[in-house]
C-alpha cells in the first residue's frame, strides 16, 4: 500500500486514500469534475487556480499526458483528487504518465479514495476549503485548514495571467472536423485573466491575428493597439475583486466590439450595471445543457465557474438582456446587447475538454465585427403532434434481434400513452410485455408482413408510424409499405427517422453519399449487385475485403474475405440475403479500434450523445460478438469530441428525430477515423447505452416522436433536470456475450461480421477489471480451464469466444503483454489491466499466511483481500487461489445508484450496482420487500419468456402493497428498466452476487420460480443460509429436478410415465437401457432447454454420453428412459398448494423427442379426446398436489394408447406461461406471486 494520505474539509469532513505522486501536501478550494476525459485540459485551465479538483470518472490516467493537451504552460490546478490512477499509458500522442507531469509541477496526487462519497457531500454544502497531507497528521490537518485563505480572497488573476501568447498553433483538425469560415485582416486585442489556449487557437484558426495583453491592461493602453475587437478572457476568482477591469469594460463597450467569455462574461455582466454572486454549487464538467433563449435550441457545453451573473439585477436600461440560460439551475449563461456589437457566454465556446457544439459563437461574433449580415436565427415551427400512432414490433427473437426490442417497445408505448397518444400496436411474438393488455391502446398479434399491417392501418387510420423500435423488421416493414403506397393512401406520416433517412442509413450506396456529402470520411469502398463486381472491385484494391448487405440485422449475409474463394461465397450469400440484392465491398480495417455512440436529436435540431463504447475487440467482430467498455477508456478527449462532432453531423444529415447509433473505426496510430455504420433506430446497443448511463432511450424517442424537445421531457432518474443533457458515469461498465457454444460444441466458434451470440451480460463497477470480472461470472458459464487454452495460438490470433480467457492465460503462463498484444490487437491499456488481474491472482496464490497479531492495522493478507475484492474476484476465487489464507469473509460490499450525473444531483431512481466503497446508498421505503431472481443472459432454452414472468411477479408484489427487490445482469430486458420495480440490483445471478444483494437489502423472501433455471439452481444454497424460498420450497424444487427423487414419487403413486431410470456411471446407465431397449432419450438432471440431451441408439453412443457427462461434472445423475413414440403436450399450471388451476393443454405438432422449444405447438389441443384431457387434467392435479407445488408448474406428457406418460416435472416458469396466458386470458404469474404470498386461489375466483 503507497503512504496513506487523508483529504480534510473545513466542515471536518474526510476522505482517506493513498499518496499518488511524489508531492504530499497541498490546500485550497475542493471542486468536482465530471468530465469523463480531457483530465490534463482540466488540472491546465488557469481557472482552476486555488482549487483542488475531483474528477469524478474514477479511471484517469489511462492515455496519459502531452504538452499537446495542456491549456496553459502549466498545471494550475493545486491537487488532483481520484478513485484510480493509471500507472501504464500508451497513446500515439503522449509522452508521459500523469503522475510524471504533475510530479514535474509539484502537484499532489490523491488516489485510491471514494470520489462518488465525496462528490455527494459537497453536492449538499458546495464547494469547502481542504487540505491534503499524510494522515498520521489527521489532527493538525483539522486545525490548519481553517487557516486556508477563501478564493474570494485570493488574486488569482494575477498569478495566472501572463499577457502574453505562446500558442502559435492553430486549432487542432481533430476539433476543427471541416473546413472553418475566414476572416482574414481582422486584428483582435485579447485581456488575460488566465486565457485557455484553445480560444486562441479557436479564434487564429479562423484567420484573425490576436495580440494578448495583461489582465491590468486600461483602456488607453487596449484602443492604441487598434484592435478590431476585443476578447475577455476566462479566469479563476470572484469577479468583484477585478473593479478597475470592470471600469474598464465598461467603457470599452462604448468604443468596440466585445466579446466575453466565463470570467470575461462576469465582468461583461458587472460592467452593464448587474450583480455577480456565488453558485451554490460551481458548474465544473464537460455536459452542462444550455438553452439559447432565441432559438429554443439546447447545446452541451464546458463549464468551469463559481460565480454568476445575476439577472434580476440587470438594469432594464442597460440594453443587456439574456441570451442563453443554464438548464439545470437556469442561471445566466449568455448575454447580448440590442445594439451595440457586445457579446458574452459563461461557458467555454472552445471547449477543451469537452464539447465543440459551440465554437460558431465565435463566428457570430466575428460577423458582428466584419459587419457580415448574421445568419438568420431559424425557429422552427412547433411540431404536429400525432394523435395516434402504429408502434411495429420486432416479432421473433432472432440472433441479432432479442429482448432490447421488448424493452424499447413496452418503453415506447408508455410514454406515447403519457403524452395522450392512442397506441396501437402490432407484433407477433406472444412472449413480450409489450403485447399485454394495458402497455398499448390497441394490441395486434398478428404476422409483421405488409398485408398485414397495410389490414392494420386501412382499420385504424394512425396519424402516424413508429417503425424504429422494432429492428430492422420494422424499417423494412416501413419502407414496404411506403413503396407500397399504402402510408401516402392512408395519410399516414413516418415518424422518428423518416424514410429518406431510412433508405440513406441502410441502402450502402446511399450511405455513403451522403457521407461523403457532409465531409466524414468512408473506407475504400464499392457497392456492387453482383459476384463479378465484387470480384472486379478486389482485383483492383486487393483482399481482405468486408461484405456488408444491405438492409440485413446481425451482419447477416455479410463477412470478411480473404482468399477469392471467400470473397464469392460471401457476396452470394449477402445478395441473397439483402432485399435489394446490394452489397457493400469495403477495405478491411480489422485491428483498429471499434468505437459506436449513441446519440439523439429532436424536432428543433437539439443533438446531444448519450453514451459512447469502446469495443475490446478491434474491427472485423460484429459489435453485438464484442466485448463493450463504456465509456471509452482510451480515447483522449479529442478523439471522444471529434467522433462525438461526427456522430452529431450525421444524425442531422439524416434528418433523425430520436435515437440513433453510429459505429467509427479509429486507427490506434493516428486520429484517422472512418465511419463504418449507422444504426438509424433503437437498437442492441441503445438497450446497452439506456442501461449503463441510466439515459431511457426508448422512451425519450418515443416523446420526441410525439413532438416534444428534448428540454421539455424531464429526467426521471434526478427528477429535477431534463432529457437535453448527456450523462456523466462515475463507473465503468461491461458487456460481454453470451455465445451458444456449450448447446453446439461442434459448431465453428470463430467470430467476424455476422453475429453468433444470443444474449450478453453487463456489469457495473468502479474500475475496468472488477466490471469484466463480474461480467465474467454474470455469464452463468463454465469458464474454460487452462488445459484448454495452452497450446492453441490460434485462440490468440483469430476472433473467438474464448479469446480473452485465453490472453489472460497467456499472460499467467508468461507470455509479455507486448506479445498478447500484439497477436490479440487488444488496446495496450486493456491488456495492462488484464495482466493486472492475473498478477493480482499470481499474489494472492503466493500469500504464506493470514496476519497474526494483534493491533488495529491491516495486514498483507487483509490487504490484499481488499484489493482483489475491489478487483472484482468473488470469494471462492479468492479462496481456490489462496486456500483460504486471505480472509475475505468480512468484506462485504456497498451498493451505488446510477444516477446519470455522477453524484452532481439528486437521483431519486433505485437502480444500483455493487462496490467496495465507503458509503452505502440504498434508498429504502420501510415497506416489506420481496425479492425476484431475474432470468440472466438470453441463452438456448432460458429466454425472453421468463423476463416477462419476472415483470409480472414485480408487478404483482407491488400490487399486493410489498417493495419488489429485483435483481438481474441483462441489459437487454424490461425488467431491468428502472421503474419496472421497487429497487432493481444489477448483479451477477451466483451465489455471492444475490447474497450481497439480500445482506443489504433485508426481504420477506425470494422467488426464484419465474427465472427459469437460473433462480431454481440457487434455492438450495439461498435456503441454507437462511432466505426463505417463497412458493415451492426447496424440498419441492430438488423432488422435481432430482431424476431419480421425481421417478420414485410417481411410480408409487402409478403414474404412468416412459420406463427407465438414472444412473451415476456408464455401467449403470447400460444396465437401464439394456432392461428398456434402444432407442434411449438420456439427459442430466437440474438443466433447462434440453441442454445435453439425446436420443442414443446404441451401447456405444450411451457410454460416450455418461462419460462425457460425468467429465463434465453435471449435477445429480443421468437419466435412461424408453423413447417413447407418441403426441407430446405442454401443461402449465398454478397451484397454492391444493387448488390446482389449469388454464390450458399445448399439443406438439412434432413427435416425442423434439425439444418442446423448437416444437410447434397449438392451443387448444386438436386430437386429444375428452377422455384423454381428463387423464392429462388428472395426472397434472395429482403431480401438483403430490410435489406440494406452490406457484407455477410444467409438466410434459407423451401419449401412448390413450394413456398420458410424464417425460418431465418442471416446478418453474415455463416459455410457454406467456403464450398461455395471452390466449387464455388467466394472468398465471400474477396468481402464482400470490400463491407464493400465501394467499388460496380462490380468492381470485379460481377453484381448479
Amino acid at each position: 500500500m503507497s503512504d496513506p494520505m487523508v483529504l480534510v474539509l473545513e466542515d471536518g469532513f474526510t476522505v482517506f486514500g493513498e499518496r499518488g505522486g511524489q508531492a504530499t501536501q497541498a490546500s485550497g478550494e475542493v471542486v468536482i469534475n465530471t468530465c469523463m476525459a480531457g483530465y490534463q485540459e482540466v488540472l491546465s485551465d488557469p481557472s482552476y487556480a486555488g482549487q483542488m479538483v475531483v474528477m469524478t470518472y474514477p479511471l484517469i490516467g489511462n492515455y496519459g499526458a502531452t504538452p499537446d493537451f495542456q491549456e496553459s504552460g502549466r498545471p494550475w490546478a493545486r491537487a488532483l483528487i481520484t478513485r484510480q490512477l493509471s500507472a501504464f499509458h500508451q497513446h500515439w500522442r503522449t509522452q508521459q504518465s500523469v503522475t510524471e507531469w504533475l510530479d514535474g509541477y509539484g502537484v499532489p496526487i490523491l488516489t485510491g479514495c471514494d470520489t462518488r462519497r465525496l462528490a455527494r457531500h459537497l453536492r449538499g454544502t458546495g464547494a469547502q476549503r481542504a487540505i491534503i497531507g499524510p494522515r498520521d497528521e489527521l489532527p493538525a490537518l483539522l486545525e490548519r485548514v481553517q487557516r486556508v485563505t477563501p478564493l474570494e480572497e485570493q488574486d488569482l488573476v494575477r498569478q495566472v495571467s501572463e499577457g502574453f501568447s505562446d500558442v502559435l498553433d492553430p486549432l487542432d483538425p481533430v476539433l476543427a472536423g471541416r473546413s472553418l469560415r475566414q476572416w482574414h485582416g481582422l486584428r483582435l486585442v485579447l485581456v488575460d485573466y488566465g486565457v485557455k489556449r484553445n480560444i486562441l487557437r479557436s479564434l487564429r484558426a479562423r484567420g484573425v491575428e490576436v495580440e494578448v495583453m495583461p489582465y491590468d491592461s486600461d483602456l488607453d493602453a487596449i484602443l492604441a493597439r487598434h484592435p478590431d475587437a476585443v476578447v475577455l478572457s476566462n479566469g479563476p476568482g470572484d469577479p468583484a475583486q477585478l473593479q478597475p477591469a470592470v471600469a474598464m469594460t465598461r467603457q470599452l463597450i462604448k468604443r468596440v466590439p466585445v466579446l466575453g467569455i466565463c470570467l470575461g462574461h462576469q465582468l461583461l455582466g458587472q460592467a452593464a450595471g448587474a450583480r455577480t454572486s456565488r453558485l451554490r454549487f460551481g458548474h465544473h464538467g464537460g455536459n452542462h445543457p444550455v438553452l439559447d433563449l432565441r432559438t429554443g435550441r439546447v447545446t452541451m457545453t464546458s463549464q468551469n465557474h463559481e460565480f454568476e451573473v445575476d439577472a434580476e439585477s440587470l438594469p432594464a436600461s442597460s440594453g443587456f438582456r439574456v441570451s442563453h440560460r443554464n438548464l439545470h439551475d437556469g442561471s445566466v449563461e449568455g448575454l447580448v446587447h440590442d445594439h451595440l456589437p457586445v457579446r458574452s457566454v459563461q461557458f467555454h465556446p472552445e471547449g477543451a475538454p469537452g464539447p465543440q457544439d459551440n465554437q460558431v459563437i465565435f463566428d457570430e461574433f466575428l460577423d458582428l465585427v466584419a459587419g457580415r449580415q448574421a445568419a438568420p436565427i431559424t425557429v422552427l415551427e412547433p411540431v404536429r403532434r400525432p394523435a395516434s400512432v402504429l408502434v411495429i414490433g420486432s416479432g421473433p427473437i432472432v440472433i441479432g434481434q432479442a429482448a432490447e426490442f421488448d424493452y424499447a417497445g413496452t418503453q415506447a408505448c408508455k410514454a406515447l400513452r403519457e403524452e395522450g397518444v392512442r397506441t396501437i400496436l402490432v407484433n407477433s411474438n406472444p412472449a413480450t410485455i409489450m403485447t399485454d393488455e394495458g402497455i398499448a391502446d390497441r394490441v395486434y398479434i398478428e404476422p409483421l408482413t405488409v398485408e398485414a399491417l397495410t389490414a392494420i392501418i386501412e382499420r385504424e387510420r394512425p396519424d402516424g408510424l413508429l417503425p424504429t423500435l422494432g429492428g430492422q423488421t420494422g424499417l423494412n416493414l416501413a419502407v414496404a409499405l411506403a413503396d407500397a403506397g399504402v402510408l401516402d393512401r392512408c395519410e399516414v406520416r413516418v415518424l422518428g427517422t423518416p424514410l429518406a433517412a431510412i433508405r440513406e442509413a441502410e441502402d450502402r450506396e446511399a450511405f455513403k453519399a451522403v457521407l461523403l456529402r457532409i465531409g466524414e470520411p468512408v473506407p475504400d469502398s464499392r457497392t456492387v449487385t453482383t459476384v463479378e463486381g465484387a470480384q472486379e472491385y478486389a482485383a483492383a484494391i486487393g483482399l481482405p475485403l468486408v461484405v456488408r448487405p444491405a438492409y440485413t440485422l446481425g451482419g447477416t449475409g455479410g463477412g470478411m474475405a480473404e482468399s477469392p474463394l471467400e470473397l464469392e461465397a460471401i457476396v452470394r450469400e449477402g445478395l441473397a440475403a439483402s432485399p435489394i440484392r446490394q452489397v457493400l465491398v469495403e477495405r478491411s480495417l480489422s485491428g483498429w479500434k471499434e468505437i459506436e455512440y449513441e446519440v439523439m436529436r429532436d424536432a428543433n435540431d437539439t443533438c446531444i450523445a448519450i453514451c459512447n463504447m469502446e469495443n475490446l475487440d478491434p474491427m472485423g467482430v460484429h459489435t453485438g460478438d464484442s466485448i463493450v467498455v463504456a465509456p471509452s477508456q482510451t480515447l483522449s478527449d479529442r478523439q471522444y469530441q471529434m467522433l462525438r462532432s461526427a456522430a452529431l453531423r450525421i444524425i442531422r444529415a439524416l434528418r433523425i428525430e430520436g435515437g440513433c447509433n453510429v459505429q467509427f473505426a479509429l486507427d490506434p496510430a493516428s486520429d484517422q477515423y472512418y465511419v463504418i455504420e449507422v444504426n438509424p433506430r433503437v437498437s442492441r446497443s441503445s438497450a446497452l447505452a439506456s442501461k449503463a448511463t441510466g439515459y431511457p432511450i426508448a422512451r425519450v424517442a418515443a416523446k420526441i416522436a410525439a413532438g416534444r424537445g428534448l428540454h421539455e421531457i424531464p429526467n426521471a432518474v434526478t427528477g429535477q433536470t431534463s432529457a437535453a443533457f448527456e450523462p456523466a458515469l462515475d463507473y465503468c461498465v461491461v458487456k460481454i456475450p453470451r455465445w451458444p457454444f456449450d448447446k453446439f460444441p461442434a459448431a465453428d466458434r470463430t467470430l467476424g461480421t455476422q453475429m453468433k451470440s444470443t444474449g450478453e451480460v453487463m456489469a457495473i463497477e468502479r474500475t475496468f477489471e472488477a466490471a469484466l470480472n463480474k461480467a465474467l461470472r454474470a455469464l452463468e458459464q463454465r469458464l474454460p480451464d487452462a488445459s484448454q487454452l495452452r497450446g492453441r495460438p490460434d485462440l490468440l490470433h483469430q476472433p473467438n469466444d474464448r479469446r480473452l480467457m485465453a490472453a489472460m492465460q497467456a499472460l499467467r503462463d508468461g507470455a509479455g503483454p507486448d506479445e498478447v498484444g500484439a497477436a490479440t490487437r487488444y488496446a495496450p491499456w486493456f491488456v495492462d489491466r488484464l495482466a493486472y488481474i492475473t498478477g493480482l491472482e499470481s499474489e494472492i496464490s503466493k500469500i504464506p499466511s493470514p496476519a497474526r497479531g494483534g493491533g488495529s492495522g491491516w495486514g498483507p493478507s487483509e490487504d490484499l483481500g481488499l484489493r482483489a475484492k475491489r478487483a472484482g474476484f468473488d470469494d471462492a476465487r479468492i479462496a481456490e487461489l489462496s486456500g483460504g489464507r486471505v480472509p475475505v469473509a468480512a468484506l462485504e460490499p456497498t451498493f451505488r445508484q446510477v444516477d446519470t450525473c455522477a453524484a452532481e444531483f439528486e437521483a431519486v431512481t433505485p437502480y444500483y450496482y455493487s462496490t467496495y466503497e465507503d458509503e452505502d446508498e440504498i434508498i429504502r421505503s420501510g415497506n416489506t420487500a420481496v425479492a425476484v431472481i431475474g432470468s440472466g443472459p438470453i441463452r438456448i432454452g432460458q429466454g425472453i419468456e421468463f423476463d416477462y414472468c419476472s415483470v409480472h411477479a414485480s408487478a404483482a408484489l407491488q400490487d399486493a402493497g410489498l417493495d419488489s427487490v429485483l435483481i438481474n445482469s441483462n441489459p437487454e430486458t424490461v425488467s431491468t428498466d428502472f421503474d419496472v420495480s421497487t429497487r432493481l440490483y444489477f448483479e451477477p445471478l451466483d451465489l455471492e452476487g444475490v447474497r450481497n444483494v439480500l445482506r443489504r437489502d433485508p426481504v420477506l423472501g425470494v422467488m426464484v420460480q419465474f427465472g427459469g433455471q437460473t433462480g431454481l439452481n440457487l434455492a438450495d444454497a439461498l435456503a441454507a443460509g437462511g432466505t426463505r424460498i417463497l412458493g415451492s420450497t426447496v424440498d419441492t424444487i430438488d423432488l422435481a429436478e432430482d431424476r431419480r427423487r421425481c421417478e420414485a414419487l410417481l411410480r408409487d403413486h402409478g403414474i404412468p410415465q416412459s420406463p427407465g431410470g438414472s444412473a451415476t456411471n456408464a455401467d449403470g446407465a447400460l444396465a437401464i437401457a439394456a432392461r428398456v431397449g434402444y432407442p434411449v432419450l438420456v439427459r442430466p438432471s437440474y438443466v433447462l432447454g434440453g441442454r445435453g440431451m439425446e436420443i442414443v441408439h446404441s451401447a456405444t453412443d450411451l457410454r460416450r454420453y455418461v462419460e462425457a457427462a460425468i467429465a463434465f461434472g453435471v449435477r445429480g445423475p443421468v437419466l435412461v428412459d424408453k423413447y417413447l413414440l407418441g403426441r407430446e403436450l405442454d401443461v402449465d399450471a398454478v397451484c397454492d398448494g391444493e387448488t390446482v388451476v389449469i388454464p390450458g393443454i399445448l399439443e406438439h405438432i412434432e413427435r416425442a423427442g423434439i425439444h418442446s422449444g423448437d416444437s410447434f405447438a397449438v392451443y387448444p389441443p386438436i386430437t386429444l379426446t375428452p377422455a384423454e384431457t381428463d387423464r392429462v387434467v388428472e395426472a397434472t392435479t395429482v403431480i401438483a398436489r403430490l410435489l406440494k407445488a406452490v406457484g407455477l408448474i410444467n409438466i410434459q406428457f407423451v401419449i401412448q394408447d390413450g394413456i398420458p406418460h410424464v417425460l418431465e416435472v418442471n416446478p418453474r416458469a415455463s416459455r410457454t406461461v406467456p403464450f398461455l396466458s395471452k390466449v387464455t386470458g388467466v394472468p398465471m404469474v400474477n396468481l402464482a406471486t400470490h400463491a407464493a404470498l400465501g394467499r388460496p386461489l380462490a380468492e381470485f375466483g379460481f377453484v381448479g
